[in-house]
């Protein structure tokens, strides 16, 4: 399964980290302020109860009768409710309150001489109940506060909170997203800058600039790196074009050698003329090997010479089938033209492409029978050509190594029926990559190999 990119994973690292905060620190700080908040509320509540109870009792002592007014003017004052209660009997009762919110747990309390202070949800409302006794006329006082006002205290407090975690959380999907780029740039540049150099764009170098020192470092070891790696390929392509020169001299005096005891073929021996076509079936295995490191060699160092024409595919297909075909004494590969071409144009090097056909038949013919038939399609703007064969066709984990160089397969050991050097699909790639082409191996219908060729199709029109 693939993973989620390394911006989106620093950029959700950083907004749930910042939304987790503060969320933690929003309800701290609510809990924290809630219990602050009541307890002052509730301090300054059960002073002013023992205030109303003093009036009370004072009420009771010198004029009984005026209670009533008295109970009145305390609740417009104080904004509560007070019940008063005595002998088990409600003497007076206010209109704001009901005796349902004093409980008998309460009751029993404060007839016990002790004062109660409590907080009760009351069908969704909180109210703070007081209790406070007044023995000398055996009587005791309830007072109820509303919490609505502190309550619309803590909504407003938990609106102004989330409003603050949100606007944090956007704060720290800001800064993931500062960090998440100055991060990723970096490894960005390295994976483009790869990129071009794995299309063989050896040139490609990061700039230095003003950035971090683990940036600089990273930049500095990814420039060396490819300057050695280019090096080493120098040395290599070098290394085998010398061999191949050298090689071409005794080669050549082999070649002429063998022409020589060919012509005196019949003076040999039974056993003398087979191994006179041993060497003769060597030496022009040796010949294609010297011949295809030699253009491996230049097409690495970039010296491969080149003339890219406008022509037409379709006769350009068939005429390199033709002379791939007669140059290996073959019959001519059919040429089948889908109905969906109509007369395209490429951009190629004639030169080039007869030796990708030549290599293809040759190919063909050493694996298998040779060339059923070349098949032409249009697809996505591009030109598909598939030769196809009917021998035993290429296993699914080898369709991609068959273009390596000196791979052969599961045919690489029978050299009786396999002679060829392991680097002809390899060219074959290398051209059609230098035409700006893919090339792949597929099943074929008939059930051998389709070697599967994609060109760009030119959008010029033909003069």
């Amino acid at each position: 399964m693939r993973r989620r990119s390394l911006r989106l994973r620093l950029l959700a690292t950083f907004g749930l980290g910042a939304l987790l905060l503060s969320s933690v620190f929003v309800a701290i700080t609510f809990l924290g302020v809630q219990r602050v908040l009541i307890n002052n509320q509730q301090q300054t509540d059960l002073k002013q109860s023992y205030v109303n109870a003093a009036l009370i009792r004072s009420t009771l002592y010198s004029s009984p009768p005026d209670l009533a007014n008295q109970l009145n003017s305390i609740e417009r004052a104080t904004d509560s409710s007070i019940l008063v209660h005595t002998h088990h009997q409600w003497l007076s009762r206010s209109n704001g309150a009901a005796t349902a919110d004093v409980t008998q747990t309460i009751i029993a309390m404060v007839d016990r001489g002790q004062v109660v202070q409590q907080t009760l949800n009351v069908q969704g409302r909180l109210i703070f109940v007081v209790g406070v006794p007044i023995p000398a006329v055996e009587t005791q006082v309830f007072e109820v506060f509303k919490l609505s006002g502190l309550e619309n205290t803590l909504r407003t407090l938990v609106t102004v909170l989330g409003l603050g975690a949100l606007l944090t959380s956007l704060i720290g999907l800001a800064g993931g997203l500062w960090v998440s780029r100055r991060a990723v740039r970096p490894l960005e540049r390295v994976s483009a800058a790869a990129a071009a150099i794995a299309d063989g764009d050896l040139t490609t170098r990061l700039s230095i600039t003003q950035a971090d020192q683990e940036v600089e470092q990273l930049t500095e070891s990814f420039n060396t790196m490819v300057s050695r790696l280019v090096d080493r390929l120098e040395r290599d392509a070098r290394f085998a074009s010398d061999v191949s020169h050298e090689l071409r001299s005794p080669l050549t005096t082999l070649a002429t050698t063998a022409s020589v005891l060919q012509q005196h073929r019949g003076d040999l021996s039974i056993a003398g003329r087979e191994s006179l076509d041993i060497l003769i079936a060597d030496l022009a295995i040796f010949q294609s090997l010297v011949d295809d490191l030699l253009e491996l060699a230049r097409i690495d160092a970039g010296a491969a010479p080149h003339v890219i024409e406008h022509v037409p595919a379709i006769e350009l297909v068939r005429q390199s089938a033709r002379s791939a075909a007669q140059r290996h004494g073959l019959p001519v590969p059919l040429v089948q033209v889908g109905a969906t071409v109509h007369n395209p144009y490429v951009h190629v090097d004639r030169r080039r492409f007869e030796r990708i056909m030549t290599n293809l038949v040759s190919n063909a013919e050493r694996y298998a029978h040779g060339v059923i038939a070349i098949r032409l399609d249009e697809a996505d703007g591009r030109l598909v050509i598939n030769v196809d064969d009917d021998g035993p066709g290429v296993a699914p984990n080898e369709r991609d190594l068959i273009f390596d160089r000196f791979f052969r397969g599961r045919a690489a050991n029978d050299r009786g029926v396999v002679r060829g050097t392991g680097l002809g699909l390899a060219l074959v790639r290398d051209h059609v990559s230098a035409f700006g082409g893919s090339i792949s191996a597929l099943e074929s219908p008939e059930g051998g190999t389709r070697i599967q060729i994609r060109l760009p199709i030119s959008d010029e029109v033909a003069e």
